[in-house]
């Protein structure tokens, strides 16, 4: 181990250059500071950051539309003999028509035992009132197999891509 002794001299020496040291740092980082302040406000960082700004939040181009509109899948054909029910679809039509004051999403369920005509009465709607929709689609709950053909279905007349008649998808 190396000792080190100092005259009185250099001791003293030694607070001082410590003092010295820490004044020209605090300058260097007062004087950094100053130029980042001086950079961040020009009119070339400014415009940059501007920039940054509208493309972060602008407006996203729309992806291309791969379907036509308007788009109908039923897999029924309207029932001519259709008549009567006039409070039901009444009803159905006041609270799905389209309101001026609101963009939201507005469903309607039918409800009851087999065979009292919830079908016909979803039909009758969809066929007497389809220029209210950009797409009217048929989903089959009956079975998981049916569901799954549905939207099969509602994903090819849509053209979305990957969708394939036979339910499998292209990119498996």
């Amino acid at each position: 181990m190396t000792t080190v002794c100092l005259t009185d001299a250099e001791a003293k020496t030694w607070p001082q250059l410590n003092v010295q040291l820490t004044t020209h740092l605090a300058a260097l980082d007062a004087t950094v500071k100053h130029l980042n302040e001086i950079t961040s406000y020009s009119a070339v960082n400014l415009e940059r950051q501007v920039k940054n700004l509208s493309l972060r939040h602008g407006a996203v181009p729309e992806a291309e539309e791969h379907a036509k509109f308007p788009c109908t899948l039923i897999p029924f054909q309207q029932n001519d003999k259709f008549y009567g029910r006039e409070a039901e679809m009444k009803k159905i039509i006041n609270h799905l028509s389209p309101k001026e004051d609101t963009n939201e999403l507005r469903t309607y369920t039918i409800y009851g035992r087999r065979g009292v005509g919830k079908t016909e009465i979803a039909l009758q709607y969809v066929y007497e009132n389809p220029s209210g929709f950009d797409a009217i689609f048929w989903i089959q709950c009956e079975t998981s197999v049916s569901i799954r053909q549905s939207f099969t279905d509602v994903a090819v007349a849509l053209n979305l891509p990957g969708a394939d008649r036979n339910g499998k998808s292209k990119t498996q």
